[in-house]
């Protein structure tokens, strides 16, 4: 077994964790910075690359028209910014590479550009940046649109965006800061240039009015259509990917390397980090049951299931009859979720028997003793070829150390993960292998 990337993915962006969970309600408060400082620790001292954290921009109301069950269990709101709680975890630590979300199709590109390159002062290299295009009208509705804009057009113009922020970073030359106080020159003008964009989105003239940092902050991004794909494969550093078994994780890799070859970059220029859940367990009985209770299609669980593909999708799931086959549906938000979450079942499945199939595969789910999930992991990785794994959970204190601390020595025993990180830099540890 050769060596993987792991990081973490926390999927409910800086909001509430743990709620639902019986350990919840113990002494932190997850508004505030320490319970993501702690994690981030945590994740450091396990040899993790990197960490993730997501972010949206509205209080979805697209099941049924109403906020009540997001709101009820808190999912995918409350959210707070995720970017100024990054100096926080950069002060926690110091090899942990840091990723904040935010969206191409509200930050401008100077405005990005700034930013980033700030934080990647302050990172010292350990900056990283997710940028969606942000499928949702309701989104969209909180920026003055009445919805978002057509699907591969927000690629078009990410592509662009992408384009813009990185010939601002570039406005300055490495060494247009010279610091001669003897001439009295502090930065030399000649290596200081406009860039002059003008392009089908965006006129941006330029420079950045800052001295970029040393080293650009990497890029992560999570295209799942075809178009979407041809955007992570050009311009990513990092490609987040779901997929539910070897053959479709290889195969989105091999799409995602093809197109970086066509685009002029190294095959293994893009590390693809496919998402999973650990759930650790003690032994083979308590495997058992938790599958039986994670199986279980309560209407409670229809709900919360069919709220979230609702609001990743744009599609109000509430309008469709449980027990009637499902129609052909098509999208102009995350075209790739609902293509996994219809094609999760054989063509001409109810709604229901969708939902029961999830179930019973469990999703990203990998449930079992910390030596049969890294097992597990190992084979997957030989499976696809790499490159390694994103586990994704809340980060309240109980569900980090359930799962790193029998999880990580079992890594480690396979020859799975790094004993630890390098100091050189995020760039640098996802370029070590």
């Amino acid at each position: 077994m050769a060596l993987l990337h792991f990081g973490w993915f926390l999927g409910a962006g800086f909001g509430v964790q743990g709620w639902g969970d019986p350990t919840y309600g113990i002494g932190y408060d997850w508004r505030q910075p320490p319970v993501y400082q702690d994690a981030a620790r945590a994740f450091e001292g396990a040899g993790f690359d990197l960490f993730i954290i997501e972010d949206g921009v509205a209080v979805p109301d697209t099941y049924g028209g109403s906020a009540e069950v997001n709101l009820a269990a808190a999912r995918f709101v409350p959210k707070h910014d995720p970017l100024p709680l990054v100096p926080y975890l950069l002060g926690a630590t110091s090899r942990l590479g840091i990723v904040p979300t935010l969206s191409a199709s509200f930050y401008e590109p100077f405005t990005a550009a700034r930013l980033l390159s700030t934080l990647q002062h302050f990172a010292g290299g350990r900056l990283g940046f997710n940028v969606v295009t942000s499928g949702s009208d309701l989104a969209a509705q909180n920026y003055g649109l009445d919805k978002q804009v057509e699907h591969d057009l927000r690629y078009d113009r990410a592509d662009e965006w992408v384009e813009v922020v990185r010939k601002l970073w570039r406005s300055w030359e490495p060494d247009a800061i010279v610091e001669d106080a003897e001439g009295g020159v502090f930065a030399d003008y000649r290596k200081v240039h406009t860039i002059d964009h003008e392009g089908r989105f965006f006129r941006v003239r330029g420079p950045l009015n800052m001295a970029p940092a040393a080293e650009e902050p990497v890029m992560v991004q999570a295209g799942a259509s075809g178009r979407g794909r041809d955007f992570a494969g050009k311009n990513s550093d990092v490609v987040l990917a779901l997929a539910s078994t070897p053959e479709r994780m290889r195969e989105y890799r091999d799409s995602i390397r093809a197109v970086a070859v066509e685009n002029g970059r190294p095959a293994d220029a893009v590390k693809v980090l496919f998402v999973v859940q650990p759930i650790l367990t003690a032994n083979a009985e308590e495997t058992a049951s938790v599958r039986a209770a994670r199986a279980e299609l309560t209407q409670t669980a229809i709900d919360e299931q069919l709220q979230s593909i609702s609001y990743l999708t744009g599609v109000d799931f509430k309008t469709f009859d449980l027990d009637a086959p499902l129609p052909e549906i098509t999208t102009n938000s995350n075209r790739g979720t609902l293509d996994n979450f219809v094609s999760s079942a054989p063509a001409g499945s109810t709604l229901r028997e969708i939902l029961q199939t999830r179930a019973k595969k469990d999703g990203l789910a990998i449930i079992g003793t910390a030596d049969e999930v890294a097992d597990h992991l190992g084979e997957l990785g030989e499976a696809v070829g790499g490159d390694g794994f994103l586990f994704t959970g809340q980060v309240h204190p109980a569900n980090v150390h359930r799962t790193l601390d029998p999880l990580v020595p079992a890594l480690r025993r396979r020859g799975l993960l790094r004993p630890e990180l390098g100091d050189g830099g995020l760039r640098r540890n996802l370029a070590d292998f």
